[in-house]
């Protein structure tokens, strides 16, 4: 379905210590400090780095072993004594390294691999490996024992944050914050990840702290150890959070995390609809669970489903399925199923899928590339404008839905939208030419008058010197006049950036404009930029097989933080 969406929304779819905090810890530990606070970051980096390999070198026919550096030659995977099958010490850490990651990004506890299923699999790996060609393959005594590769994964951690504590304590531009609530093994834990922006220009993005969740235990206080432990600028330091039920005190400056928010709209939206929408969408989940458990075959792929916005692709594929599924609950199910089949209405579920298909587009818009924090005013006007009511809307549930929803976007931007997220749009340049239908003039006034204090700018309405004349009036209009023989002169960066245009292909990616041109042209913007723009628009999303993962909760941050490490290490390393 061809959708309308106006100018704007096309333009962007092409504490310390002592704190009571517990967090979770491998090996039974229950304290956060006792593995990465400050207090033990003492361990020599380069010692480490001479005893570890973390590189993340995808195995492959093509690539070079793992462990090894990207410019540097392969290690060989055994020791070269002739007539002899040992490893190794070095070929030795590299398999520790790689079962560390392994059980790292899977969330995989080390005892899988002790079993005699897994050493079955690895020993026929093996001798598949030495009939390709392979002279010599490593004999299965030389895989880890759980023991080593739990103490690998502590001296792992230990390296991965000191080095994540030296970068952070650097950005000069400050760290920003979000806040996680993620479920695993039927408890609630607060995951705090760590955002910003590198010198190269790169959006980072790393879990600083898994704490379990529990009523006594505040936001805030979770997150002054983080600042601790990390020495994050807190003058800079934001936090992008779910909701406004939090405990987050006044010394932070918090933004609310859109996905979460526009959850809440759509369950306040479609809540007060004289239609009973909601138990309409219960119902399509029910039945697909039912149908499910039954072992009947659908005609569509089943995915997990979270939220609303997984719950809506299931609509759609109800929609397009409508007759097959009836036939099938009709043939093949209890009455029981037929039964709440047909108090479905399926003109009002094409209607519900009409109306939420656009806050589902925003939200895949924000989540799809970093940065995005400039891109949340657009994307929420341009919601606003795809709910306002048409004269010709084809259905009675469709317009009561869009009045609703127009009164509640306009609320909540009210609530949401502030100076930051006014000034990251101005900093955008592919909008300089489209301000007028993003801000009010008031809202631009705002924006720069917050940008030129914190650059140090002059106010271009402020004389060049004050007190020069007794009386001033027509000193300013001389000044004034000469001002206007000088072609329009520029006082700022700001003006000057305002009133520049430049080709798409520079303007394509926000933070490669601000990189090369922008960093070139307005260094003291691009340093703003850095530090604004790395603000997340959503909290990050912590997935992960539930099938598959065995760890067990006291393993879990360790897990998670190593995890979130290899991954940034994996996105960094150079392509062929």
């Amino acid at each position: 379905m061809t959708r309308h969406r106006c100018p704007i929304g096309a333009s962007y779819r092409s504490s310390t210590h002592a704190s009571s905090t517990e967090t979770v810890e491998a090996g039974g530990t229950n304290s956060f400090d006792s593995t990465v606070s400050a207090r033990n970051f003492g361990s020599s980096t380069d010692i480490v780095k001479s005893q570890l390999s973390i590189s993340m070198a995808e195995s492959g026919p093509e690539s070079a072993p793992s462990g090894s550096g990207s410019g540097n030659n392969s290690l060989p995977l055994l020791s070269q004594h002739s007539g002899e099958n040992s490893i190794g010490d070095v070929d030795r850490e590299v398999l520790i390294d790689a079962v560390v990651k392994c059980c790292a990004i899977d969330l995989i506890d080390p005892i899988v691999f002790s079993g005699k299923g897994f050493r079955g699999l690895l020993k026929q790996i093996c001798n598949v490996s030495k009939r390709l060609g392979s002279t010599i393959s490593p004999p299965i005594e030389a895989f880890p024992d759980i023991q080593t590769v739990r103490s690998a994964m502590q001296t792992h951690l230990r390296f991965c944050a000191d080095d994540l504590k030296n970068e952070l304590s650097r950005t000069a531009q400050g760290c920003r914050l979000a806040l996680e609530t993620l479920t695993y093994s039927g408890r609630d834990y607060r995951v705090i990840h760590g955002s910003r922006i590198s010198p190269e220009w790169k959006w980072r993005s790393n879990i600083l702290g898994v704490f379990k969740a529990r009523e006594n235990e505040s936001l805030s206080e979770m997150i002054n150890i983080v600042v601790h432990n990390y020495e994050i600028n807190k003058t800079v330091l934001r936090v992008t959070v779910p909701n406004s039920n939090n405990d987050l005190d006044s010394t932070y400056r918090s933004f609310f995390c859109v996905k979460a928010k526009l959850k809440e709209i759509l369950f306040t939206i479609l809540s007060s609809c004289s239609q009973p929408v909601m138990e309409m969408l219960n119902a399509v989940d029910q039945l697909t669970k039912a149908l499910v458990e039954m072992d009947v075959r659908l005609p569509f792929a089943i995915e997990p489903r979270e939220d609303i916005f997984d719950v809506h692709q299931l609509l759609a594929e109800w929609n397009d399925q409508w007759g097959q599924l009836e036939q099938i609950i009709s043939t093949k199910c209890a009455d029981t199923l037929l039964d709440s089949f047909k108090k479905l209405d399926p003109v009002h579920m094409r209607d519900l899928e009409i109306f939420i298909l656009p806050f589902r587009e925003t939200v895949e818009s924000l989540t799809s590339e970093q940065p995005n924090f400039h891109k949340i005013l657009p994307e929420w006007l341009a919601l606003q404008h795809e709910c306002q009511l048409q004269n010709d809307e084809p259905t009675a549930l469709l317009r009561e839905l869009k009045q609703i929803a127009t009164r509640v976007l306009e609320a909540e931007k009210e609530v949401i939208m502030t100076d930051e997220h006014m000034i990251a749009v101005l900093l955008n340049p592919r909008l300089i030419r489209k301000l007028n239908m993003i801000l009010t003039d008031q809202e631009r006034q705002i924006a720069c008058e917050k940008i030129r204090s914190q650059c140090g700018f002059r106010n271009p309405k402020e004389p060049l010197s004050r007190g020069s004349s007794c009386d001033g009036e027509p000193h300013r209009k001389r000044r004034m006049f000469l001002s206007s023989l000088e072609d329009d002169q520029v006082t700022d960066e700001l003006e000057c950036y305002l009133r520049s245009q430049y080709p798409p292909h520079q303007t394509k990616d926000v933070a490669t404009f601000w990189s090369a041109t922008g960093q070139s042209q307005f260094p003291m913007l691009s340093t703003m930029a850095r530090r604004v723009l790395c603000t997340p628009a959503v909290a990050p999303t912590t997935r992960f097989d539930a099938r598959c993962a065995s760890v067990s909760p006291d393993q879990l941050h360790t897990f998670l933080m190593l995890r979130s490490m290899f991954d940034c290490e994996k996105e960094e390393e150079p392509r062929d």
